[in-house]
């Protein structure tokens, strides 16, 4: 499947869209100490998150989309990052 990831910024964050099947889910970025942080939905919202963005089809595939936007944020922005991804965001630690 062909996805995109783009990244914007405004300010000291800001928003990484993930684009797949013509659908957008959006996720909100900041900068943090350490590096940045990107807000996910965690595993117990996220099929309501997806449902409500008209992505039904990515309710069961948290885990992948997440792992393809960290590593297409890694090689857009941030390639020496170490990336951890949590239940309530993915950490880019610079």
């Amino acid at each position: 499947m062909s996805h995109k990831v783009e990244i914007i910024q405004t300010g000291r964050g800001g928003t990484i869209n993930y684009t797949e099947q013509d659908t957008v889910l959006s996720f909100d970025w900041e900068f943090a100490t350490n590096g940045a942080d990107m807000f996910v939905p965690t595993p117990e919202q996220w099929a309501a998150y997806c449902h409500g963005r008209g992505a039904d089809w990515a309710a069961n595939s948290r885990e992948e989309i997440l792992e393809r936007v960290a590593a297409e944020v890694r090689q857009q922005k941030a390639a020496s990052s170490i990336v951890t991804i949590e239940d309530s965001w993915v950490h880019f630690e610079f």
